[in-house]
């Protein structure tokens, strides 16, 4: 299995996967040109990617599903509630190529097994994924708690991509409004770096996994600051980077580097 951030952050997300012949992308929250840009810098052309998967209807997270499905005749996947939600952005889906999931109920698409588990967001019904082909991927952001059922799920995953969206300090002495903090600190706003190393704390089996912290603030928080504060929370609990598990950011507007799992 292969996978790759392609972006991730408040300004766009999208993520992809390879396994055998399949090749899927989790969001399109940039333009389809960036999107299509971002696939060529890692050596794959839009017109090879069979699906969309769509976690919840924020615009970072939407913004070209519409246009790439149309124009490269892409199968978009959601559930029901997401779809309703995104359609004033994303405009007309051909009814052959619109798929609906439900969160909690897992599907097999081509060579992959797919399980939409949700979220806690201020959105209709997020959810993140995890992807299974010989290898098991997990993905979660946008959400400001991970329950048990979640955990369970994403267990003995190979590689992690999960929110670590900002640094409480720097969220609290900054210059948003105070709504906006309380939103973001709820437990349907976003993932602290301190949130996400409890999450890997308790997923981590020193089996040298792969993680991958994503959907950064770029007002509150530092790509330094979360690798900081993740690692040395990680260490307490006698877990190592570089010998336990190895870890990295996904930039906000390019791709990471390539997963080969």
């Amino acid at each position: 299995m292969k996978f790759c951030s392609l972006a991730s952050g408040s300004s766009g997300n999208c993520q992809y996967i390879e396994y055998k012949d399949t090749k899927i992308i989790i969001d399109a929250g940039l333009s389809g040109k960036k999107i299509e840009d971002n696939l060529e810098k890692i050596g794959v052309k839009a017109n090879e990617i069979d699906a969309i998967l769509v976690t919840h209807e924020h615009i970072d997270h939407i913004k070209s599903v519409g246009v790439l499905s149309r124009r490269h005749n892409i199968k978009v996947f959601s559930n029901m509630m997401t779809l309703e939600g995104m359609l004033p952005v994303v405009k007309k889906l051909d009814p052959k190529n619109t798929f609906i999931f439900e969160n909690g109920k897992s599907f097999t698409f081509k060579d992959l097994e797919i399980m939409p588990i949700s979220t806690f967001h201020d959105c209709a019904s997020g959810c993140g994924f995890v992807v299974t082909g010989d290898k098991k991927i997990s993905l979660l952001t946008d959400t400001g708690w991970v329950n048990a059922d979640a955990m369970e799920k994403m267990d003995d995953s190979e590689l992690f991509y999960l929110e670590s969206n900002h640094d409480v300090d720097m969220l609290i002495n900054g210059s948003y409004p105070y709504p906006t903090k309380q939103r973001i600190l709820s437990t349907k706003g976003h993932l602290s770096n301190e949130n996400a190393a409890e999450v890997l704390s308790m997923l981590l089996k020193k089996k040298k996994e792969k993680i991958l912290l994503g959907h950064l603030s770029s007002d509150n928080n530092l790509p330094e600051v979360a690798l900081k504060t993740v690692k040395d929370l990680l260490s307490v609990e006698h877990k190592e980077d570089n010998i336990d598990y190895t870890i990295d950011v996904a930039p906000r507007f390019l791709p990471s580097k390539v997963f080969e799992l």
